[in-house]
């Protein structure tokens, strides 16, 4: 195997642009000269102020394991910049189409790469495979609307309407208390100042509802795998039916799997991400080899 890192719009990350990537690539044997793999690009979660660890390599392994070329992208976060939307999502847009651009080199078939997110990550593949066709969207990326185009998407309890989310943590009647060590914000502030900053303004009805993967699902999209667990309370499962209602109204290939338990942030499901949640991973482990067997399905693999 095969590890390089770089940085994703240059030579080094800047301050403006800090997001990098991992490639973790399949070293050449000789009866796989002229093999082009397939390839994901992995974006874990973490809240839009960081990413979580373990969904970013032991991801890749396991796709790698099933015969795919994997990307692990840093996405910028509020720990590393400037969060507000469309950044992250403009990131793993140019992560999609610096894969095709060294597609050869990296023995890829560019018509085969999707990306998989989880969680925030999530959201951001999602909103990618409902704006790729936007051409101001694509411009912001120095590409064509096709070359940032993922060919599939697979996301795992992912967050796809920051107004569910809001609207799940308002119905605490603490959210008004005071917050200790905050200058004497409420939950409720602080709530307001989050979705703010992912918003890149003030968090209005209107603007939430702009950037919402849901709202935005047109005919064009990419096919959709996508599961959660019907008691996540991090990214309530709602928005996952309403995303697909979306999806089935526009007539886009998908496939939907709700498991009744496991809450939130279960990656992989196999040893490599077991944290003393061994039931709940085991209750949604059957994921991945869903996810594979849909991505051969739509000719993705």
């Amino acid at each position: 195997m095969i590890i390089e890192q770089h940085a994703l719009w240059g030579d080094e990350p800047t301050p403006e642009r800090p997001a990098t990537y991992t490639a973790y690539l399949a070293d050449r044997i000789p009866a796989q000269e002229q093999k082009l793999f397939p390839a994901v690009v992995v974006c874990g979660g973490g809240g839009f102020t960081r990413i979580a660890e373990h969904e970013q390599e032991p991801v890749a392994l396991a796709f790698m394991s099933a015969g795919y070329q994997a990307f692990v992208l840093n996405y910028v976060t509020s720990s590393t910049g400037d969060v507000a939307y469309p950044n992250p999502e403009l990131d793993v847009a140019k992560m999609v189409a610096t894969v095709r651009a060294n597609a050869d080199a990296w023995h890829i078939d560019p018509a085969k790469v999707a990306v998989v997110g989880f969680s925030a990550g999530g959201f951001v593949c999602a909103s990618l495979a409902t704006q790729w066709k936007d051409r101001a969207f694509a411009a912001q990326v120095g590409d064509r609307p096709e070359r940032i185009r993922p060919d599939a998407v697979v996301l795992g309890y992912p967050l796809l309407d920051l107004r569910v989310t809001r609207d799940e943590q308002l119905r605490d009647p603490r959210i008004d208390l005071r917050v200790p060590k905050t200058g004497g914000k409420t939950g409720r502030d602080l709530l307001n100042d989050y979705l703010s900053m992912v918003a890149g303004g003030e968090a209005t009805e209107e603007r939430l509802a702009e950037i919402c993967p849901t709202t935005q699902v047109t005919r064009d999209c990419p096919p959709v795998f996508v599961w959660g667990t019907a008691d996540d309370t991090t990214c309530p499962i709602a928005q996952v039916h309403a995303f697909a209602a979306a999806l089935a109204g526009a007539g886009v290939s998908h496939e939907v799997h709700v498991f009744s338990a496991g809450g939130h942030g279960l990656s992989v499901a196999n040893a490599t991400t077991e944290a003393q949640n061994a039931a709940e991973q085991a209750a949604v482990r059957p994921w991945f080899g869903l996810a594979c067997a849909f991505l051969e399905r739509v000719g993705v693999a």
